[in-house]
Formats: structure tokens, C-alpha cells, sequence
């Protein structure tokens, strides 16, 4: 990393903005020189905190690096454009601060505001590096590849701090080799081992709990030495003294378990014979009570079907007799229903006649109004008829009278008359004022025709309504004369009344006739259903006699069916004694009893035999899956054993753990040879600057100490007293020698490494006081080495003689509103 331009806001001592341009410093030594408290240390803590959000020193951090002398309306920020591996980089970033605010309140006063902590970050292609804070500071670290803590140590000796990597311990030293000369891949290495070692410690362990849980699963009785000798090898934890006396276990239980299941099987055998002969035994004298139980009935019962055919023939009997009772009842409804349709026929008929006769009445009736109103109306049609042709006739004759009058009144001279062809016309004749004229009797006329055909209408209409009175009134004459006889005369009144005085009597006798058949209707229903009732009675009584009977013969023929069946089964049964004949039924009681107790005592011997069984079996069948499983547990249990002491044997060589040896692990192992070029090339510098007085070495493995882990210690070997001590006892001027030497061999040793970090920038703040005139010159001159033609390394410092020794300053002068920087060349 190379810084090219430092800008400064209101950051530290400078109160405004402060541009410091490293571009004209591509390389060589200039010295930062100023006043003590003017801000020279600031130029290297902006740098610090522009990378990493802290200052050179570490003691402050950004939020304390706003200006005292700034304006509230000044922003404070730190940007800082540099070079690394050949490409430009831009980093801004600014920390919290109070700042004075762009808006005002209702007074016009301004107010404060907290400015929130931000970094941006502008790659060589000129875009933004999108991410959160954290994000950035990692991207920051990952292209300079140093974090805060080992640049400080290793590009940027602050004031106070230059002996840092001097006196740093062996971890120290460790953290930071391990980013510069990338041997993380060794830690790596290390962790894996590590991580392989507790993976196969757990799965050793893992085995031995099953194999634990296996072999407390192994069960035993007791009751023998295989139990006793199994019982002490399972307490021991031996697998391999188990799984031996596990197996004679096994065959010895085996052997158990068949005899056992032999004496089962004879036990059952023996069971179920006992069991057949007490059955058998039952079964016969309940066969036997049976057959006198059938045999009983039977004789009980022996006249029963007689009987109820008996009581069925009479019953049927019964039941004839009822139904010829109904079906009279039912000829004699029915005549009577037949006799009162045709009355009601009759009568019905009847007052259909003079319900028509009614009709006829007001047909007539209506037929002579409509007479009447046609008539009427005709002679209101000739009327207006008559009227129409007066008015026409004097409008036509008025219109004839004018024709003259018309005619000379479109007459002009020296034109031909239309009636005596004269063509001087001096007495014309003039038309009256209200003459009609052509279009007015034209339309006089047509009301006429109008009226004519109306009036011609309307006597047409009243000749057809004469003509359909005369109709309507013959057929009330005819049909009245056919009701009431000759005497019948359409024009008296008293003919009208007597037919509305019929209607109303054929009416009430339709309606007498009708309720007196209801009536009669009831009665014969009331009768119909008790002698129904008596019908259904006999016949309910006859089927359930019919039943009974059916039934009866059926339990009959099933119960001599059953008795034989039992009487065939009982000579089956009897055949099984080996004696001529059946035992009676107290000798098959007793041997049933019998039976049942052999039954009882086989039972008892049966479930201790079956309870034993089941117990040696299930133990059997578990041990022998415990027995698998360990013999399975045994082969990978030595193959983890042998795994898991293989790596932990190399995960202690690789942590420095392995007993006897020295505590140095493999990172730190390979650091040391990065660390041993790195004190050649500090010693060859130390050399000059000291006069050969000590050089640098690093502890030899043998004198590590065994307490912790080491392997990057740093000694100084006296050349004069040719003795070895604690790098910590040189004095003040040597230890600032040695660490500028530790810090120019570093960059030697990284600038050897291809790919490595580059340190193309070294500030060193303060220590030159220390150093005596030749000491310094001979520091000034390494320095100048080591700045080469690619190097630019800054120096601060108050010593005079080093302002006259470096010709390059950057002067940094206090003022009372904040300080400023200038180059002088």
C-alpha cells in the first residue's frame, strides 16, 4: 500500500480542509517536522483511520478526532486515495459528530445535529462498494491484507509503539506471519486434525456406550455356572472374555430350551386327551338327557295335532258362513246404490230440462233488447241519412245557381266564353259571398254515400236481430209446450214464474234424494263393517290355527329328528370305552370328574412349563442379537481404536501437545523459517547500526519453555560477552536499532515472497532521540536502502540533525484557528 493523496476535514488539528499530496513522493525518505501538538502524528492517524476506523496509536478512536477548531458547519471526514499492487483505490469516511443543521427552527435559529458514522469505499473501476460498514472494513483489510493491529506493528511504528513487534509474544508474532506470509493453510491443518480428533474420540466413545448398552442388555438366570460366569464377565466390561463365555451361554440354554419345549409338547398331548375324555363323557350323559327329555314331550304331546285340526274344521266352518253374510250384505248395497243413481238420474235429468227452459227464458229476453236497440239504432241511421242528403241537394243546387258566376270570375277579355263563345264580356255575371264551391259538394257528397252505408248497416243488423228473436222465442214456445203442454204461451207471464217455481222444487228434490241415500249409505256401511269384522275375526283365528298346527307338526318331526340324530351320536360316542357295553351314568360321571381334575393339574404343570420356556427362549433370542451386535462391535471398535490413536497422534505433532516435546505447532513450525529470514535480514542492518555489538536470534526449539506455546521467540546474542539473553534487556537506544532493523528485515523478507503483501509505505513516529549521532546516521542510511527506488517511508521527529540529514520535509505549522501542512523540497 502507497498512499498518493490525504485529505483532512476538520479532523484532529486541522480546522478546515487539509490536502497533503503524496504523488511527488513516489519513493524515498521525507521527514514530517513541525512544533510539538501542531498535528504531525494526525497525519498518520488519518491515514490509520481512513483504512480502519482508528487512529495510528490506538488510544483514540474517530469519534474523537473532531477538530476543536472547526465551524459547527464544517464536515469532518477523512478521504485517502492509494495505490496497492499496481491499482488506485479511494476510501471517505467520517465519524459521529454534531454538526450545525441545514434547516432552522420557527425563531430562524439554527440547530444541531448528529452526523451518523458512514465509509464509502470506490474500487479502480470508480464504482462503489456496496456493503454495510463491517463489510467495507473487511473489504479494506482484504486488499491491503494486514488488519489495524499488524499494520501498526509492521508499516506504521506509531510514537510509543515502535517496539511492538520486537517485544511481541510468540502469538503475536504468529497472528501476524499468518496473514503476511499466508501459512493459514497450516492452521488449517491443524484444525482439521484437531476437528478429526474429536470426531474420532466421539465415535471411539460412541461405540464403547453401545457396546456398554449391548452388554447390559445380556441377560442371565442364576440358576448355573454359565449365569455365574457371564454375570462376572459383563460386570469386567471385556469384550473379548464376553463374547466367549456369552456363546457357551447360548448352546447351553439351547438345550435347556428344547427339552423344555419337548416336555410342552407331552404336556399338551397329554391335555388334550384328558380334555377328550371328559368331553366324551359329558357329551354322552347330556345326549342321554336329551333323549328323555324328547321322548317326554313327545308322549306328552301325542294327541296335540288331532286337536287342532279339529278346531281348524270348525273354524273354516265359521269362516264360511261369515263370508256368505257379507257377500248378501254386499248384492243387497249394491242394489240399492243402482236404484238411487237412476233416481238421481231422473231427477238430475229433470232440472237440466228446466235449468235449459231458463235459458231459453232469458235468451229470448236478451234477443228482444238487442231487437229492440237495433231498431233504434236504424232509425237514428236513416235520420242522419236524411239530413246528410238535404244539405247535399241545397249545396248542389246553390253551386249549379253559381256556375255562371263561377265561370265569369276567371273571364277575361278578348278570350272565348266557354258557354256562348263571345270574346267581349261587358255584364258579368258575379257569384254570391257564400257560394260552395267544387271541393265543398264534392265532400257534401261523400257524407252521404258515408251515411248511406251506415243506414244500410244498421238495417241489416236490425233485421238479423228480428230474425234471432223470432228463433230464440219459437224454441222457448216449443220446449215449454213439450214441459207444460199446449197451454204453454211464451207471452204470459205466469208461464215464467211457473218454470222458476219447478226449477226450484226439482232442485230440493235432487237434494232430498241425495241426503236420504247418505243416510241409508251410513246404516249399510255401519252393518257392512261389523259383519267385516266378524270375517276378519274368523279369519285371523283360522290362520292362527293353521299356524299353530304347522308349527306343532314341525317341532315334532324335529324333535324325533333330534332324538334319533342324539341316539346314533350316543352309540358313536359309547364305541370309544373298550367295554362290551356303555357305563352307566354314574360311572360316566365319575370319569369325567376325573378328567377334569388330570385337566386341572396338567393345566398348572403346562403354565409353569410354558412361563420357563418363553423366559429361556426370549433370552436366548436376545443374547443371540447382542451377540451379533458385539461381534459386529468388536471388528469396528479396533479399527477406531487404531483411527483414533493414528490422529491423535498427528493432531498433537501438529498442536505442539505431543509429550517430550517442544510446545511449537505446525503454523509456528513453518513461521519460523519466514521468521529466521526475516532476523538475517534485520541482523544485516543491526550490524552497522550497532558496530557488531548484538545480533538478533531466534530461540532455539531446545530452550522453549514448556508451559506455553512458543516457537517465534526472539533473543539478542552478545557478540562481546558471546552470551544469549531476553530481547527485553537492551536499552532504550538498542531497542529502537533493533525493532527499525526487525521492521526493514520484515519488508525485506515480504518483498522476496512472490504474491505477497507489498509494504511499499513505512512511517515511524519519534525514536530517533535515543540514538547517539553515529547511531542515527547509520539508521538514516539503512532507511535510505531499504526506500530504495519503490519504497516511501515518513518520519516525525524533533531531533535537529535529522532535519539537515533529510532534504524532503513535510512542515506542519500550528496556528491559532488550526494547523496546516506544506511540502518543502
Amino acid at each position: 500500500m502507497k498512499p498518493i493523496r490525504l485529505t483532512m476535514s476538520a479532523f484532529g488539528s486541522y480546522a478546515g480542509e487539509e490536502v497533503i499530496d503524496f504523488s511527488g513522493m513516489d519513493q524515498g525518505i521525507f521527514l514530517i517536522t513541525g512544533d510539538t501538538g501542531s498535528g504531525k502524528t494526525t497525519i498518520f492517524d488519518g491515514i490509520v483511520y481512513a483504512l480502519y476506523d482508528r487512529t495510528s496509536g490506538g488510544i483514540r478512536d474517530g469519534n474523537m478526532m473532531r477538530s476543536a477548531y472547526a465551524k459547527l458547519s464544517s464536515p469532518t471526514y477523512v478521504e485517502l486515495v492509494f495505490s496497492c499492487r499496481g491499482e488506485e483505490y479511494r476510501v471517505l469516511r467520517n465519524p459521529d459528530y454534531v454538526r450545525e443543521s441545514r434547516r432552522k427552527d420557527k425563531d430562524g435559529n439554527s440547530r444541531l445535529t448528529q452526523e451518523k458514522s458512514r465509509v464509502e469505499l470506490f474500487l479502480p473501476d470508480g464504482s462503489s462498494f456496496r456493503g454495510s460498514k463491517k463489510e467495507i472494513n473487511g473489504k479494506i483489510e482484504e486488499i491491503i491484507g494486514l488488519d489495524a493491529k499488524q499494520f501498526t506493528q509492521v508499516a506504521m511504528l506509531a510514537q510509543g509503539d515502535f517496539m511492538r513487534l520486537l517485544h511481541a509474544r510468540s502469538e503475536e508474532r504468529k497472528e501476524i506471519f499468518s496473514r503476511i506470509f499466508d501459512t493459514g493453510i497450516c492452521g488449517e491443518i491443524q484444525n482439521e486434525l484437531r476437528r478429526m480428533e474429536k470426531e474420532s474420540y466421539v465415535a471411539l466413545k460412541e461405540r464403547e456406550q453401545a457396546i456398554s448398552e449391548q452388554t447390559g442388555r445380556i441377560l442371565f438366570r442364576k440358576d448355573g455356572e454359565h449365569d455365574t460366569m457371564l454375570e462376572h464377565a459383563r460386570e469386567k466390561g471385556n469384550l473379548k472374555e464376553i463374547l466367549p463365555i456369552l456363546e457357551d451361554w447360548i448352546r447351553e440354554y439351547r438345550k435347556r430350551e428344547k427339552e423344555l419345549f419337548r416336555q410342552l409338547e407331552k404336556n399338551r398331548k397329554d391335555m388334550q386327551k384328558a380334555s377328550e375324555d371328559g368331553k366324551r363323557a359329558e357329551e354322552i350323559l347330556e345326549l342321554r338327557k336329551k333323549i328323555r327329555e324328547y321322548d317326554r314331550w313327545l308322549e306328552e304331546n301325542a294327541s296335540g295335532e288331532q286337536e287342532l285340526s279339529r278346531q281348524e274344521t270348525q273354524t273354516r266352518q265359521s269362516l264360511e258362513q261369515a263370508q256368505a253374510v257379507v257377500r248378501e250384505c254386499e248384492s243387497a248395497l249394491e242394489a240399492a246404490r243402482r236404484s238411487f243413481l237412476e233416481r238421481e238420474e231422473q231427477l238430475a235429468e229433470q232440472l237440466t230440462r228446466i235449468q235449459g227452459l231458463m235459458k231459453l227464458w232469458e235468451d229470448a229476453g236478451r234477443a228482444e233488447e238487442d231487437r229492440k236497440k237495433a231498431a233504434e239504432f236504424w232509425g237514428q241511421k236513416n235520420r242522419a241519412y236524411a239530413r246528410a242528403q238535404e244539405r247535399y241537394e241545397q249545396m248542389y243546387e246553390a253551386f249549379f245557381r253559381e256556375q255562371a258566376g263561377i265561370l265569369a270570375r276567371d273571364l277575361k277579355e278578348d278570350t272565348p266564353c266557354p258557354v256562348c263563345g263571345s270574346r267581349s264580356h261587358p255584364h258579368k255575371a258575379v257569384p254570391a259571398e257564400d257560394a260552395p264551391n267544387h271541393q265543398q259538394v264534392r265532400m257534401a257528397r261523400q257524407e252521404v254515400k258515408r251515411a248511406e252505408q251506415e243506414q244500410s248497416l244498421a238495417q241489416e243488423d236490425c233485421q238479423k236481430k228480428t230474425q234471432l228473436g223470432h228463433l230464440a222465442l219459437g224454441s222457448l214456445t216449443q220446449e215449454g209446450k213439450t214441459m207444460f203442454g199446449e197451454a204453454f204461451a211464451a207471452e204470459e207471464l205466469q208461464w215464467r214464474e211457473r218454470t222458476w217455481e219447478a226449477f226450484a222444487q226439482g232442485k230440493k228434490n235432487l237434494q232430498d234424494c241425495r241426503m236420504a241415500e247418505k243416510v241409508r249409505l251410513q246404516e249399510a256401511k255401519i252393518q257392512m263393517k261389523q259383519k267385516q269384522e266378524t270375517l276378519a275375526a274368523k279369519t285371523a283365528e283360522l290362520r292362527d290355527i293353521t299356524a299353530r298346527k304347522e308349527t306343532f307338526i314341525r317341532k315334532a318331526e324335529h324333535i324325533r329328528g333330534q332324538r334319533k340324530a342324539s341316539a346314533e351320536y350316543e352309540e358313536r360316542l359309547g364305541k370309544g370305552y373298550n367295554q362290551k357295553e356303555v357305563p352307566s351314568d354314574e360311572a360316566l360321571a365319575l370319569l369325567a370328574e376325573e378328567a377334569k381334575q388330570m385337566q386341572d393339574k396338567l393345566k398348572s404343570e403346562g403354565t409353569i412349563l410354558e412361563k420357563n420356556y418363553r423366559e429361556i427362549y426370549s433370552s436366548v433370542r436376545s443374547n443371540e442379537k447382542t451377540r451379533d451386535v458385539l461381534k459386529r462391535y468388536e471388528q469396528d471398535y479396533e479399527s477406531l481404536q487404531e483411527e483414533y490413536v493414528r490422529i491423535r497422534h498427528l493432531s498433537q505433532t501438529a498442536g505442539g501437545n505431543l509429550a517430550g516435546n517442544a510446545k511449537i505447532d505446525f503454523e509456528s513450525y513453518v513461521q519460523r523459517r519466514y521468521f529466521q529470514q526475516v532476523i538475517r535480514y534485520a541482523n544485516q542492518r543491526l550490524l552497522q547500526m550497532a558496530s557488531g555489538q548484538f545480533l538478533l536470534r531466534c530461540r532455539e526449539l531446545d530452550q522453549l519453555s514448556g508451559r506455553g506455546k512458543g516457537g517465534l521467540d526472539l533473543d539478542v546474542y552478545s557478540v562481546v560477552t558471546d552470551s544469549v539473553r531476553d530481547v527485553k534487556t537492551l536499552s532504550g537506544g538498542e531497542s529502537f536499532m533493533a525493532a527499525l532493523c526487525m521492521a526493514l528485515g520484515l519488508a525485506d523478507a515480504i518483498s522476496c515472497r512472490a504474491g505477497a503483501i507489498r509494504l511499499d509505505t513505512m512511517f515511524i513516529d519519534e525514536g530517533f532521540g535515543s540514538l547517539d549521532d553515529t547511531s542515527r546516521e547509520q539508521a538514516v542510511r539503512a532507511l535510505y536502502e531499504l526506500a530504495g527506488e519503490h519504497r516511501l517511508i515518513g518520519i516525525i521527529s524533533h531531533v535537529t540533525e535529522l532535519k539537515e540529514q533529510i532534504e524532503t520535509k513535510l512542515l506542519v505549522t500550528r496556528k491559532k484557528d488550526g494547523s496546516t501542512a506544506r511540502w518543502a523540497l
